[in-house]
């Protein structure tokens, strides 16, 4: 966050005689009016605890193996992203889960939260009612963000509101406390967050800072992903607390429409403010390069569509996306490749020729490749936010157009290029007898190939172009594609010098939060707003932004799975994905012995035209990329080390 700091710690340099009476407080030590009792003071305090929210932007690492998987410095390889089925990565080689686990250090969070909200009202005259009410609000935001955190990953965890004093005033056994349950857990974050809308000003106090609005935002998500595990949750656990039998994993089936209606109020509020709306400055009706280039430019841009956003200003703090999705291509040193968006994800959207059965449709009735002069030509009719989120083949990005290529085609053309025996198989295709094709085994050997003297592209070619994708464990692309969303246009890419700011929240969620709420509450049949219309309604000016065809009338969203689908697309790769795939309880379905596909680019030397391939992606260092989810981690596990030392902490079914 981009708080002012404030330097509280004041260095000693005194030097004591003999005859000095020690008996005051030493000037190095800050006192509690320091911290709670001036507006500088609570704010620097304030700034810390922004700092340390578990925010899982670009420097969320889920493979942390131990300490924090927030804030994590330096190249991330696995990739959140590549866990969903969103893209495919090099490291990210199968179905994973969290390393590190988040529990100590959101309870220390919660500790400094909970002392605050306890000291502060000490101070009142000292900060004035408006400072106060401010602090407050966001004291209680904060502690909502960190429960949100903690439920979604274990279910009912302990609910802690006061500061508990161990060893002042409580003991060993007063610290071993039980598991709340986790609709309790939902209730406390949905309580804080009505606080903070509450008693938050309409506007921001500082960049970075929350306002009331941020605070409806983040609860129509909390409540949204309530309201889902209520409905499709189906793993339960009670635990007898004292004689009292505490369901501290799942939440009654009969609380889903309470948390919906939650969800769609505070959605609402938002909406109605008037203060955010969807980006569309660079945006032009009926012109796909516009509404591309304008979707691009929503992830690099301060607008009003953002409402909640983690800053970094290159000199405090930056990470490393750049580093981790730049195309080898471009690069200025470091890692790359490690974000290619799979084919699974790319055919979500409107707009590709496709089959019968939704697949990329690239081979004609007789069995042979479509043809194209560019790869592009098979996406120029695609919805533009595709091409806003997708670096394709020959595309141009940095000012250079980005040459991927999985090899050159040598054979015969004249009647058609058939089938390659890699079509849409397991395995690399330089181990599958693919005879007429010349094939790079990494991009430092990276064959030339000759073409026709009257060749459009001259006179040689790389085999694998600039990028690849390759055989060998390598740098370069694994999946024939690059990630634009969030990829800056112009800096060094070499390390921790990228200062893209978060969105961690924006307002085109805020309308599909609303619009999955007011759909779950037109299912169950609940009466008040007009739930089908308004969800209606927010779809299609999602997907008016997006260059997507328009639902023709209500009629056309008959299926929560056309809501979950915009959201996919919409929000990919920015973290929300995965979540929302354990909250509708779906990741299981998907990924049971999954290989996501990708795109293969071949140029023919013959026809002097580029064809597409789909296959699975390739087995690279021996790793197979196979993806199984195992149902136990729709709740994590408890942490051993909390388990060890507190009896009353029992385990997550499964663990």
């Amino acid at each position: 966050m981009k708080l002012r700091k404030i330097l509280l710690a004041i260095s000693l340099t005194a030097t004591f005689s003999a005859c000095t009476d020690l008996d005051i407080p030493p000037v190095n030590v800050v006192g509690e009016a320091d911290i709670y009792g001036s507006n500088d003071g609570v704010l620097s305090n304030m700034a810390r605890i922004y700092s340390r929210l578990p925010i899982e932007d670009f420097k969320y690492y889920y493979a942390q193996p131990s300490g924090s998987v927030f804030n994590v410095g330096g190249a991330l390889y696995k990739q959140f992203s590549a866990l969903t089925g969103e893209a495919v990565g090099r490291d990210t080689q199968g179905a994973d889960n969290e390393g590190a686990p988040y529990w100590d250090e959101a309870y220390a969070q919660i500790r400094d939260i909970n002392m605050m909200l306890e000291k502060l009202p000490d101070y009142a005259v000292q900060l004035g009612e408006p400072s106060m009410k401010t602090f407050l609000g966001e004291a209680r935001f904060c502690r909502a963000f960190t429960y949100y955190a903690l439920v979604k990953r274990y279910g009912g965890v302990p609910l802690i509101t006061t500061t508990i004093d161990y060893p002042a005033s409580v003991d060993m056994a007063g610290t071993r406390l039980f598991r709340s349950s986790e609709e309790s857990i939902w209730d406390q974050i949905a309580s804080d967050l009505d606080y903070a809308i509450e008693n938050l000003p309409e506007n921001s106090p500082q960049r970075g800072r929350v306002n009331k609005y941020v605070a409806a935002a983040f609860k129509s998500r909390a409540m949204l992903h309530a309201g889902s595990i209520a409905k499709y949750n189906t793993i339960t656990l009670s635990q007898n607390q004292n004689g009292t039998d505490v369901q501290v994993v799942g939440v009654p089936a009969g609380r889903a429409n309470d948390y919906f209606k939650a969800g769609f109020d505070a959605a609402k509020m938002v909406v109605q403010s008037g203060k955010y709306a969807l980006y569309k400055a660079q945006w032009v009706a009926g012109d796909k390069a516009a509404q591309a280039r304008n979707f691009r430019a929503l992830f690099l841009t301060e607008s009003n569509e953002n409402i909640f956003v983690k800053y970094y200003d290159g000199i405090n703090s930056a990470h490393n996306f750049d580093e981790s999705a730049q195309p080898y291509q471009t690069k200025t040193g470091g890692n790359d490749s490690e974000i290619s968006p799979s084919m699974d994800f790319i055919e979500m959207f409107d707009g590709i020729a496709k089959d019968e059965n939704g697949r990329f449709d690239n081979i004609d009735n007789n069995g042979h490749y479509y043809l194209f002069n560019s790869p592009l030509d098979a996406f120029a009719n695609a919805e533009p936010r595709l091409r806003g989120t997708v670096i394709f083949p020959m595309d141009v990005y940095r000012g250079q157009v980005i040459e991927i290529r999985r090899g050159i085609y040598t054979g015969d053309a004249s009647g058609g290029i058939a089938q390659l025996k890699s079509e849409g198989n397991v395995g690399n295709v330089a181990d599958l007898g693919e005879t007429s094709l010349t094939l790079a085994t990494s991009l430092s050997n990276n064959p030339t190939v000759n073409l026709k003297p009257d060749d459009p592209n001259g006179a040689t070619m790389k085999a694998a172009g600039k990028n690849g994708p390759v055989t060998q464990w390598d740098f370069g692309n694994t999946g024939g594609t690059y990630l634009a969303k969030y990829l800056r246009e112009s800096g060094p890419t070499d390390g921790s010098n990228s200062t893209q700011a978060w969105i961690e929240i924006r307002y085109a969620e805020v309308l599909l939060n609303q619009a999955e709420a007011a759909f779950e509450l037109f299912l169950a049949g609940e009466s008040g707003d007009s739930y089908l219309n308004i969800a209606y309604t927010n779809i299609n000016s999602i997907r008016e932004r997006a260059g997507a065809d328009l639902l023709i009338g209500e009629a056309d969203l008959n299926n929560i799975d056309i809501v979950r689908r915009e959201r996919r697309k919409e929000l990919a790769f920015e973290n929300k994905t995965y979540w929302d795939l354990k909250r509708w309880r779906i990741l299981d379905d998907e990924q049971n012995n999954r290989r996501w596909r990708i795109l293969n680019t071949f140029y023919s030397s013959e026809a002097k035209k580029y064809f597409l391939s789909v296959k699975f992606q390739e087995p690279r260092g021996g790793f197979q990329y196979l993806f199984t989810f195992d149902t136990r981690y729709y709740y994590q596990p408890i942490p051993p080390a909390e388990r060890n030392k507190n009896p009353n902490m029992i385990p997550n079914p499964g663990f």
